[in-house]
């Protein structure tokens, strides 16, 4: 059985220690306990620990030795408009799940008026839920999540790939995909929102991909784009 793995924010003196909150959670619900192991991460190198102080409101290990990284299959950045944000926290934690190395919330022209506004007051919240899936997916290092950008700023961002996901046309993603697929290759994939992309973003130079005949959600065309572009980079 997989350890459990967490996050903590430095190891030092070939130490490290949860507290508050995250400490409680640990101890109430998790029931760590002294003299368990488990993996630690400080979001750089991951290690086997051992938990040698165990109280409420402080965890406590001590690192008994590295952890093999396990590579990314592709540097993937997913640039989603905005949707409703219980459904961008679906978004980032099974985007999280799937490999993406970074998320960029969009502005573009048909996502809902004032969702811009609320974004960072939402920042702190997706970060722990990108935390928690990381931890879940016992990923080596939690996903960036990146400043929220208006449609014509995202579209400047350069990459290997360059991915517009369009419903209504464009090439099969399957087919999209450079022969020569590289772990260190950057793609970028711009999901649109509800009322699908302008003719004017359309346009934008990106090459359009498609999944299919089928019309998806924004959050379920971000999972199985996401889900494709890793097993491409996979094979």
């Amino acid at each position: 059985m997989a350890r459990r793995r967490f996050f903590v924010a430095e190891v030092r003196n070939h130490k490290a220690e949860i507290k508050g909150k995250d400490a409680q959670h640990l101890t109430r619900v998790l029931r760590v306990e002294r003299g368990e192991k488990y993996e630690i991460s400080d979001n750089r190198q991951v290690w086997l620990a051992e938990v040698t102080e165990a109280h409420k409101e402080r965890v406590v290990f001590s690192v008994l030795g590295e952890v093999s990284p396990r590579p990314a299959q592709v540097r993937l950045t997913l640039l989603v408009s905005l949707v409703k944000f219980e459904r961008m926290e679906w978004i980032l934690e099974k985007g999280t799940e799937l490999g993406v190395e970074r998320f960029i919330p969009v502005m573009a022209d048909r996502s809902e008026r004032g969702l811009d506004k609320a974004v960072d007051k939402r920042r702190e919240r997706w970060e722990k839920v990108l935390v928690e899936s990381a931890q879940q997916a016992r990923r080596d290092r939690v996903p960036e999540l990146g400043d929220w950008l208006k449609f014509d700023q995202a579209v400047k961002m350069e990459a290997q790939v360059r991915w517009l996901l369009d419903e209504e046309g464009g090439t099969p993603i399957v087919k999209a995909a450079p022969a020569m697929r590289l772990p260190s290759d950057r793609v970028l994939l711009l999901v649109g929102p509800e009322g699908g992309w302008t003719d004017r973003e359309r346009n934008c130079g990106w090459d359009r991909v498609t999944l299919g005949n089928q019309i998806l959600r924004t959050e379920t065309a971000c999972v199985a784009a996401a889900a494709i572009v890793d097993a491409l980079w996979a094979s």
